[in-house]
């Protein structure tokens, strides 16, 4: 199955085509952007925003995650590539032997943070394969949030 990346751009595409006087793509832009601005920002305040057209509902849910290691002792988690790579920088031996640092998330107590999409009784086919992905400021946003003491629905795993 081919991927496809639809974003807001490729989408003024099928607007112009199926409206009769469709507006330019510059002020179709800036509305669509600004509609964006609005949702995001709302969802990085802690609310569950509904989406329109029966497209779900975004918030950001936190999951308290357990330690867990694979067959050869090593956890089950992201690695700290900042932290790893002054590890690597102190200690050729570790650098040698590709030790890795992983992130435990201590300041969250071991809470994993991320944007959660609710598909339930969307009316469209394939929902499976759609998703929804924040940009890099809106990610660091988020994180800033957290390290502030934001709070967001926590769910155990």
């Amino acid at each position: 199955m081919q991927k496809t990346n639809l974003n807001i751009r490729s989408s003024y595409k099928r607007y112009s085509k199926e409206m009769e006087n469709p507006v330019e793509l510059k002020p179709f832009l800036q509305v669509a952007h600004g509609y964006m601005e609005f949702l995001i920002k709302k969802v990085i305040e802690g609310e569950e925003v509904t989406m329109p057209a029966k497209l779900g509902t975004l918030f950001i849910q936190g999951v308290k995650k357990k330690l867990t290691f694979n067959r050869d002792g090593i956890p089950m988690l992201p690695p700290n590539w900042g932290e790893t790579k002054k590890l690597w920088e102190r200690n050729p031996d570790a650098k040698a032997t590709k030790k890795i640092v992983y992130c435990l998330n201590e300041e969250t107590d071991g809470v994993v943070y991320k944007l959660h999409w609710s598909k339930n009784r969307v009316p469209i086919e394939n929902k499976l394969y759609y998703n929804f992905i924040l940009t890099r400021d809106n990610k660091r946003t988020i994180h800033k949030q957290i390290k502030q003491g934001k709070e967001y629905i926590i769910k155990s795993e």
